[in-house]
């Protein structure tokens, strides 16, 4: 067996704004975003409504604080706070069509990742996406023409903006598609609602879970869970979570009582175990799983498929290379036991740097020793690069800003930060964000007209912030040109 180190290390703006290379690139990702969200009081709020309505150890119907209509209850094979936690994400968030991505978060640079991820890690993972696209086109259908588009745009080196979001930031995105009792309350991606399931089972901490994997492909994220009374489910997304029994009843209904053709139509690119003892990568037979840990999972999986999956078959078939464990699991073993978010924050505080602030990031606190990376992942958002190239000068950019007339911070509170495309497809922001994104657009106009991007500064005080550009200084609560703020005025700077 030959033994791998893990390369643990991280991207600080990584961690800030991970988009789809990102995450395929280091799956070490997904944990400060589940960590982030458990730190989200908002998500907190939502599993105290799930926990008064249905109270696990008295199986009953109770008054919720916010009360949530009542649904039948039919013997599926689920708990009633399980069922509930999915039909919270199937009535609450809209999942986000691949057509729509471009629209709403607009494309990736690809030669920009590569400069950032090293050729061979992308051109691998762009290999690994092409060929699922391609495997996806056989289908035929709305399968095969959204495929063709997406390999056309990795032909011109582009790719959807697959950006992943903390709950928090899903949330503020339920003012983005209109307002009243049929607005969604966020939009998401497979990955978002595969983090919020879970964050919500850690944090309701039912007593029939104890164990959750996340099983992935290039191009999909799912959720499997098991408890001491053998009661495992798999959460395939918004609007399927299945029981072992519900699983059964599809295999025979659908296909004949094949598990593996039933599997293979939902997940045929399935390769990738992660789980809080760590991961297990098909295509290389990579794990950093205990052998026993390993052992157990897989039981669990078979018994719920009812088979032995060839894609978990082909991972083992490969001579086993043991990688480091991730610094995170230790962590991520204790949430199984969590009972408030205020373990969650103790839990976070016993992370050593970067570790800690890369959760500090991915929940999006002004309060870190390094600020420097919001001010990286910013200058990498799609939509005030392409703002940028359509503004002729500061005067253009401030009028652009003028039009943000909500000074409201997405996250209800200005310690947090919202980045530029935040700021522009939500049409709010502090006068810290608003700050970041004039910033950015600034150095855009700068790099464009041949001028140094480093003559842009901005600096942030307790009431107002500032950015500086040439010989000016604009303040960003009346967006206006003024006198330069005292020094003493100044808490941090970009």
């Amino acid at each position: 067996m030959t033994v791998r180190p893990q390369d643990t290390t991280l991207d600080p703006s990584a961690a800030v704004s991970p988009n789809i290379f990102d995450v395929l690139c280091n799956s070490t990702l997904i944990a400060p975003i589940l960590l982030a969200n458990l730190l989200s009081p908002n998500l907190w709020l939502l599993s105290e409504k799930i926990r008064y309505k249905y109270s696990p150890s008295q199986g009953a119907l109770e008054p919720a604080p916010t009360p949530i209509p009542a649904i039948a209850i039919r013997d599926d094979g689920l708990s009633k706070t399980l069922r509930e936690i999915q039909r919270q994400i199937d009535r609450g968030f809209k999942h986000v069509h691949p057509n729509e991505i471009d629209e709403i978060y607009g494309y990736l640079d690809i030669q920009t990742e590569r400069s950032r991820l090293g050729d061979e890690q992308l051109n691998n993972t762009l290999d690994k996406l092409q060929q699922a696209f391609k495997d996806r086109a056989t289908l035929g259908g709305q399968q095969a023409a959204l495929t063709t588009l997406i390999l056309n745009d990795i032909r011109h080196d582009r790719f959807p903006a697959y950006i992943y979001q903390n709950y928090d930031l899903v949330h503020a995105h339920r003012k983005f598609r209109g307002h009243g009792s049929r607005a969604p309350d966020g939009l998401t991606s497979c990955l978002d609602e595969t983090t919020i399931f879970v964050a919500l089972v850690l944090a309701l901490n039912p007593e029939e879970v104890s164990g959750i994997a996340i099983l992935s492909s290039q191009t999909h994220y799912s959720a499997f869970g098991y408890g001491p009374d053998n009661k495992p489910w798999w959460f395939y997304g918004k609007n399927r979570l299945y029981s072992k029994k519900q699983w059964r009843l599809m295999v025979d209904e659908s296909f004949g009582g094949d598990a593996q053709r039933c599997f293979d139509a939902l997940f045929a690119d399935f390769n990738k175990i992660t789980t809080a003892a760590g991961a297990f990568e098909f295509d290389r037979g990579q794990c950093s799983i205990e052998v026993a840990d390993l052992q157990q999972y897989l039981e669990q999986v078979d018994d719920f498929f009812g088979v032995r999956l060839r894609q978990v078959a082909r991972g083992l078939s490969h001579p086993r290379q043991a990688a480091a464990e991730s610094p995170f699991n230790a962590i991520l073993r204790q949430t199984l036991s969590i009972q408030s978010r205020t373990d969650v924050e103790k839990l976070v505080e016993q992370l050593a740097d970067p570790l800690l602030n890369s959760v500090r990031y991915a929940y999006r606190a002004w309060d870190v020793p390094d600020r420097t990376p919001y001010l990286h992942a910013a200058r990498r958002n799609p939509l005030a690069i392409k703002l940028a190239s359509q503004l002729e000068d500061v005067s253009a950019a401030l009028l652009r800003l003028q039009k943000i007339a909500k000074s409201e911070s997405i996250f209800n509170d200005r310690k947090r930060v919202a980045l530029p495309d935040e700021t522009l497809r939500l049409e709010s922001g502090t006068d810290r964000d608003k700050a970041l994104l004039l910033h950015v657009l600034l150095e855009h106009i700068a790099q464009r007209d041949k001028q140094t991007p480093g003559l842009v500064k901005s600096a942030f005080g307790l009431e107002n912030s500032w950015v500086f550009y040439e010989d000016a200084c604009y303040q960003m609560s009346d967006l206006r040109s003024v006198t330069a703020p005292h020094p003493s005025a100044v808490i941090f700077s970009l």
